[in-house]
């Protein structure tokens, strides 16, 4: 794969994305494709290498990069305009706002003129392959590859295969972003994906306790970031399922189904079914996953470190 690539958006998400790999080394054309007055092009760039600038100046103060990456990932990273000229990228990161149309267009006139073998990605954050791999020239190359804003620094990258998706090019898009320091994780073909389908549900979820008086913003973000953003740092949520106990979740999904007269909080069929096992968790020695023998011991202990060293980190 060449060491050139392409990110297709200059906006805020694609901006991230054109820093984390000139950070890795990779050579990054920035293209605009968007129809501007004169001096319109000119000007988006402008404003991205502001902020390109400004987020290594502060990886550089927080020990992330040492100062001397600052110049050399800057200047990894070249201004384009247009579709044309991309022949030798080997990777061509669409990243364009969340419109289906706009997508489609665009990854239509883009897939016919980079290389066959370029991977063809999407940065969608809810659009599936299915609804955007049939305008793609070459559809065995194309994937999702959903970064978590700000890419630069969230670890997280979904990769989400199509039907007609090459084993080989999912293959080749994970090592990629592996070498960037990225953590993929690869989804089946479903909207939303695994991120976003959650966070939606948690972010609405949120607003609804200030529409009906629970708490202010301030007191949901404070209770968030002190619990749950503390907690799933270290531990996964099948990790605290199964560590607080299947049956916890089942009696407290009944009773705020009952209590708040909504179905959307009734237990999921797959908690019915653990229960019906006995699979509760480390307690009966299994749950989402095994603790037989000492794993249950090696686990609660891993979890404990964990969330310990985090406690120590954070203090002031």
């Amino acid at each position: 794969m060449s060491d050139t690539v392409a990110v297709v958006g200059p906006g805020r998400i694609g901006r991230q994305i054109a820093l984390a790999f000139a950070l890795a080394g990779r050579r990054v054309r920035l293209v605009d494709v968007k129809d501007r007055a004169p001096g319109g092009a000119a000007a988006v760039f402008a404003d991205a290498r502001r902020e390109i600038v400004r987020d290594l100046r502060l990886m550089a103060e927080e020990g992330v990069i040492r100062d001397g990456e600052l110049a050399s990932a800057l200047d990894r990273i070249e201004d384009h305009v247009g579709l044309d000229g991309l022949g030798a990228c080997g990777f061509v990161q669409e990243a364009l706002p969340e419109l289906l149309e706009l997508k489609r267009e665009v990854l239509g006139r883009l897939s016919s003129r980079v290389a066959p073998e370029a991977i063809v990605a999407s940065t969608s954050s809810t659009i599936s392959p299915k609804h955007l791999a049939d305008v793609v020239y070459h559809p065995e190359r194309f994937l999702v590859a959903h970064w978590l804003n700000p890419a630069h620094i969230i670890p997280l990258v979904e990769v989400v295969p199509g039907a007609s998706t090459a084993p080989a090019v999912v293959a080749r898009s994970i090592a990629l972003l592996e070498a960037l320091g990225k953590v993929p994780v690869r989804c089946a073909d479903s909207p939303g994906f695994i991120g976003p389908r959650m966070q939606a549900l948690l972010m609405n979820e949120a607003v609804r306790l200030v529409e009906d008086g629970v708490a202010t913003p301030e007191d949901v973000d404070r209770a968030f970031k002190a619990g749950m953003g503390f907690r799933y740092a270290q531990v996964g949520i099948f990790e605290f399922i199964d560590w607080g106990g299947v049956d916890i979740l089942h009696r407290a999904s009944g009773f705020l189904a009952q209590a708040l007269g909504d179905d959307r909080f009734k237990p999921a069929r797959l908690v019915e079914e653990k229960i019906a096992r006995n699979e509760l968790g480390p307690k009966t020695g299994r749950g989402f996953f095994d603790y037989s023998g000492d794993k249950r011991e090696r686990f609660e202990t891993a979890k404990v470190r964990a969330l310990l060293r985090q406690l120590r980190r954070e203090r002031p």
